[in-house]
């Protein structure tokens, strides 16, 4: 049943121990002694979770390092509970992030707050956003994150249309509510500018899209926080390009104009 508790000490049963080694390094030790009870089902988010990592580490050939134990920690407490697709990839990338051969290197421990300090529609829309400028050429987002790393910043528009659809909103969800929320909680972390409001469009302005559009403004923090979503954040910047976008990453949105500079359509 899906609420039968497992023990503390049946936790590393429960995820396979080399999943644990391979994901978490020596820093797997920790595991069994200091956890209360957990559930079947959130044994289950864990797993996927981890699974998650596994994968990234893999494909990024990581076999050796660890991950800090208070990273460990926090993503065994906040995972446990996350049953949402998208937050359970944005934690196996951080986890996959944190893995390092420096035994005293703990960044991946902010981010982690930083993802479990979000809703699933904050991270759902930053996902969107920052996934959506890859869809442009690996010269375009180049020069996108050298605008915005220097402070000249850049402007995207997106469909407002393409964005509902892509945030899967149900009959029983509003999504201008949902939209504001999310983009105000986003804004008020640092991780974008603008895109709460819809813009009616305007014929008579240049390059304006002729449809109802949202436009955004990518910042530095939005960015980063995307690449140890995605389990490349201690790689750095440079990584930021179109191939991170894969078969395995979920669908995005492309933009419908692009300004250098920081625009705005209000």
């Amino acid at each position: 049943m899906s609420d039968e508790l497992i023990t503390s000490t049946g936790v590393a049963a429960a995820l396979g121990s080399k999943l644990l080694y391979d994901v978490c390094g020596p820093s797997a030790k920790y595991i069994g002694g200091e956890l209360a009870s957990y559930s079947e089902a959130g044994v289950k988010n864990l797993k996927r979770i981890f699974s998650i990592a596994a994968d990234r580490i893999k494909a990024l050939g990581k076999a050796e390092g660890q991950v800090a134990p208070r990273l460990l920690k926090d993503i065994l407490m906040e995972g446990y509970f996350c049953e949402d697709e998208l937050g359970a990839q944005y934690l196996g990338g951080v986890l996959a992030s944190g893995k390092s051969p420096v035994s005293r290197d703990d960044r991946a421990v902010a981010h982690c707050a930083l993802v479990t300090s979000l809703s699933s529609y904050q991270i759902r829309t930053h996902y969107l956003l920052y996934s959506s400028i890859l869809t442009f050429s690996e010269d375009t987002v180049a020069q996108i994150l050298d605008w915005v790393r220097r402070g000249h910043g850049a402007t995207v528009l997106i469909n407002a249309a393409e964005y509902n659809e892509a945030m899967e909103f149900t009959a029983h969800e509003d999504p201008k509510q949902i939209s504001e929320h999310a983009f105000i909680g986003l804004q008020q972390k640092g991780l974008v500018e603008e895109g709460a409001s819809v813009i009616n469009p305007n014929p008579k302005i240049r390059d304006q899209p002729l449809t109802h559009f949202r436009f955004f403004r990518p910042t530095t923090v939005g960015i980063e926080l995307f690449l140890w979503g995605l389990g490349v954040g201690d790689l750095g910047f440079a990584t930021y390009g179109p191939h991170l976008l894969t078969s395995e990453t979920p669908p995005t949105i492309k933009p419908v104009h692009l300004e250098f500079g920081q625009c705005s359509y209000s």
